[in-house]
């Protein structure tokens, strides 16, 4: 699936900030404040956590069961500049025909529900990853510190 690509670059409204699409998550809005009153209470947000090596670099972060990866990009792209491939344990970037990410992911993810969007004009790609569990990661990929 090739995410909701479409969303940024070109797109009118000039792209849609990810957080808007997440209003479930707890403590963002949405019925993320229901929780509370149903019982258990919504989990904390996971700190935003650097990865990547040298120049490909990234951030991540976990809530609940949605990992976000924003990665900031050196010129403005366009959803043909890129190539986004999700598996239950892969992610693979591709930026001008530049790899950024490509690994075995430190958890499982339903690929058909996870997604990708540019922000700002394509100076970001924000990559939403629905996980299988809510389990926190210790890292996005394997063998990350």
């Amino acid at each position: 699936m090739g995410g909701m690509g479409g969303m940024g670059g070109d797109d009118p409204m000039g792209g849609m900030d990810l957080s808007c699409m997440m209003g479930g998550m707890g403590g963002m809005g949405g019925m993320g404040g229901m929780e509370g009153m149903m019982g258990g209470g919504p989990k904390q947000p996971m700190d935003e956590v650097d990865g990547g090596q040298g120049s490909t670099k990234w951030k991540w972060e976990m809530n609940d069961d949605e990992i976000l990866v924003r990665i900031a990009l050196a010129k403005p792209t366009t959803k043909k500049d890129l190539k986004v491939t999700f598996g239950a344990k892969s992610l693979k970037v591709e930026v001008f025909g530049e790899t950024i990410i490509d690994g075995k992911l430190a958890g499982t993810v339903h690929g058909d529900e996870s997604t990708w969007c540019l922000v700002e004009k394509g100076a970001e790609l924000q990559i939403l990853l629905s996980a299988a569990t809510a389990n926190r990661w210790a890292s996005l990929l394997e063998n990350e510190e």
